[in-house]
């Protein structure tokens, strides 16, 4: 079977050029094409015509006498001379246009079928025999031939031209720009960084590039984010496991072994902690639409269960609806909550919805989070204080995991003071 894709070129660049110049060809040729059918083959027919009743006038006045004729081709500005038959006959006929056919056809088939045509330059020459001599009649070569159709010949030509070296040039760049864009790539899987890459070209390269350099710091801070996350879990674990291995060789009694157990539940809770934030990418959970103010109390009621004595108020309205997957909302709602909770004894909850977002503000009346460590506080294992936290049992990642997961929807996590004197986290969902 015939395969076109073969003969097609392979590279964009070839292939866009191939698709501009393979339709301009084609009409240009299309309108030529018409334009000489149509119009210059009538119009070099019609002045034929002219030219062959003017030859008959000569002629018939000829016949009548040679004077008339004369002065009859000087009225038609059409020189007139008598040569001898034998230049008639020395005379060879020489390859022709399309055009110079044309005449000679029309000519012949009005006049004289036997008469010669000789085209120069400047003039038309017609050598027609009457008698027993030969007519030479010399007209004005515009008379018989239009240059206009020449000219418009020329123009197309030379404006189809300027316009493609136009195009490619532009086409160029275009590629260009896609060339560059694949070689950033290509450097950045082996491991090379180019801070001199610049998108450029048309709005849809560029948006590529902006979304190849976004994707790129994710990918970048994602790595940066796991191996802190492996350097947390060996000092984490580490340094529990020295612990329990110092009480497990200075224990005398049955009543020091509970310290041990201590240490292994709080190992388990980091591994649960550990499990829950390098699971956070796999989930595969559906969109769907949940009742905000519902949601909000089945998670206030479950952090209850772990803070005794926790005045927790909601201000909702129960007509909020909101679209995410359950499983990211209780995870934010619920760590935010839970460092509420652990710092301060009044939690107040305010879920507002606007056109564009949704926001839950969560306020305590801890202590707050001083303005340095408010750019830190969502860096994996970051603790703001380990002699003021060293009560409650944490591995650090909560926030962290609640700011991957509002990154990944397109949320944000703002942080201000809260006006009952500790911090207020505030959950940003955009409306889909």
């Amino acid at each position: 079977m015939f395969n076109i894709k073969k003969f097609l070129p392979k590279k964009i660049l070839g292939r866009l050029l191939f698709v501009f110049f393979v339709p301009l060809i084609c009409i240009q040729i299309l309108i030529v094409l018409l334009f000489y059918d149509r119009h210059w083959e009538k119009i070099t027919t019609r002045f034929a015509n002219i030219a062959s009743n003017q030859i008959n006038l000569i002629i018939y006045d000829y016949e009548n006498g040679t004077d008339k004729a004369i002065s009859l081709s000087r009225y038609l500005n059409v020189e007139l001379s008598i040569e001898s038959s034998d230049s008639f006959i020395k005379l060879s006929e020489i390859s022709k246009s399309f055009v110079q056919k044309n005449i000679t056809n029309t000519l012949k088939s009005r006049v004289n079928n036997s008469l010669k045509v000789s085209f120069s330059n400047e003039k038309i020459i017609i050598y027609v025999p009457v008698k027993n001599e030969i007519l030479k009649l010399s007209f004005p070569k515009k008379y018989l031939v239009s240059e206009t159709p020449i000219i418009l010949f020329l123009w197309i030509i030379s404006s189809s031209i300027i316009l493609s070296i136009i195009a490619f040039l532009f086409l160029r760049i275009q590629v260009r720009a896609i060339t560059r864009l694949a070689k950033f790539s290509e450097e950045f899987s082996i491991g090379k960084e180019n801070k001199r890459f610049k998108p450029e070209g048309a709005i849809e390269i560029r948006m590529a590039g902006n979304a190849f350099i976004k994707m790129k710091n994710r990918i970048k801070n994602q790595i940066n984010n796991r191996s802190d996350f492996l350097a947390g879990i060996s000092h984490d674990l580490g340094t529990v496991l020295t612990r329990i291995k110092l009480q497990i060789e200075l224990v005398t009694k049955i009543s020091e072994i509970e310290n041990i157990k201590q240490d292994v539940n709080s190992m388990q809770i980091l591994l649960r902690e550990y499990l829950d934030y390098s699971e956070n990418d796999r989930n595969i959970d559906k969109i769907k639409k949940i009742k905000i103010s519902n949601f909000a109390k089945k998670v206030i009621s479950q952090t209850k269960k772990n803070f005794h004595g926790k005045k927790v108020e909601l201000f909702c309205s129960p007509n909020i609806i909101i679209q995410q997957k359950e499983n990211n909302l209780y995870r934010v709602f619920s760590n935010i909550l839970n460092n509420a909770c652990k710092f301060g004894d009044r939690v107040l909850i305010e879920i507002l919805e606007s056109r564009k977002n949704i926001q839950i503000k969560i306020e305590d009346n801890g202590p707050g989070i001083p303005s340095n460590a408010k750019k830190k506080i969502f860096k994996p294992f970051f603790k703001i204080d380990s002699s003021r936290n060293q009560n409650y049992l944490g591995s650090g990642l909560g926030l962290s995991i609640a700011n991957e997961i509002m990154s990944g929807i397109g949320g944000r996590i703002e942080i201000e003071k809260s006006k009952i004197g500790g911090s207020c986290f505030i959950i940003i969902f955009p409306k889909y």
